[in-house]
């Protein structure tokens, strides 16, 4: 029953993405096109923080509509990940979670930040990133867990609706 639920659930949304697809006209799918080589282009030559961070959520959106988009940063974003700016690691974590990439290579990346990383807003941000992953993110439920189970932790309350997210069974 669960599993049927969530295949009803994963169809409505492959249909939803498919009409707005096929609903975007050639010229905004050109305008997404030349965003994210705008965006790709701040990443790679932003002289500070705010401008970086700003391209890694621009293209995290730009991600969740189409992976093509952003196939041409994915090295940048990946860079990102080790920026000694904590707001840059958050938002390249997040911003990788959207991508689509393959869960062999985006979760142990983003469990790296959960496990090593100092700042907590890197944290919420690597958290965010596996919850974007789904169910492919299981490998990091235990890890989640340990997290979720620290009551000082500010890291915790992410980490428990991340896990909800990637167990949920609709």
């Amino acid at each position: 029953m669960a599993t049927a639920r969530f295949v009803k659930a994963l169809a409505a949304v492959a249909m939803f993405n498919g009409v707005l697809y096929l609903s975007l006209s050639p010229e905004a799918r050109a305008s997404n096109e030349s965003d994210a080589r705008r965006y790709t282009q701040e990443l790679k030559s932003g002289k500070d923080a705010k401008t970086k961070i700003n391209a890694l959520n621009e293209l995290g959106k730009l991600a969740a509509i189409m992976k093509s988009y952003v196939e041409t940063a994915l090295p940048d974003i990946y860079k990102s990940l080790d920026d000694k700016d904590a707001g840059i690691r958050a938002a390249a974590a997040q911003a990788i979670g959207a991508c689509d990439e393959p869960a062999e290579k985006v979760v142990p990346a983003l469990m790296k930040i959960l496990k090593d990383d100092k700042d907590d807003s890197a944290k919420i941000g690597a958290v965010k990133g596996l919850t974007s992953v789904g169910p492919s993110a299981k490998d990091a439920i235990p890890l989640l867990r340990m997290i979720a189970d620290d009551k000082k932790s500010t890291v915790a309350p992410q980490a428990q609706a991340a896990i909800r997210a990637i167990t949920q069974r609709n």
